[in-house]
């Protein structure tokens, strides 16, 4: 599912939409399949590769997506507020490690957005 189409649906629904406002409060799990890492070198276990991930993202993230879905962003710049997203959680843990490393995030091949 592709990733705009995937925030549209969960902000269009009536049951999502009254939980629009706490998964921007609560954060939200996010599923997906797709090229992750970051530009590392040769060996290194975080260099991009196809990854199964689940990673709980803050509300900040949602905030973000749906402040771009509402911008009217396509699927690129939303995609560009999840890499971040990932990025920070994933491998930069929140901010202890691995500082200033451009995530790569693509070929997006499953999404899916729990609250």
């Amino acid at each position: 599912m592709a990733i705009g189409l995937a925030i549209t649906t969960r902000g269009a629904s009536p049951p999502i939409k009254s939980s629009h406002t706490g998964t921007e409060a609560e954060g939200f799990v996010f599923r997906t399949r797709a090229r992750f890492g970051f530009a590392a070198p040769a060996g290194s276990s975080d260099n991009p590769r196809v990854r199964w991930i689940t990673q709980y993202l803050p509300g900040e993230a949602a905030r973000e997506l749906f402040a771009a879905r509402d911008a009217g962003a396509g699927e690129q710049q939303q995609t560009m507020v999840l890499a971040r997203a990932l990025g920070h959680a994933y491998f930069r843990e929140w901010g202890r490690r691995t500082h200033g490393l451009h995530i790569a995030f693509s070929d997006v091949e499953f999404a899916d957005f729990s609250i």
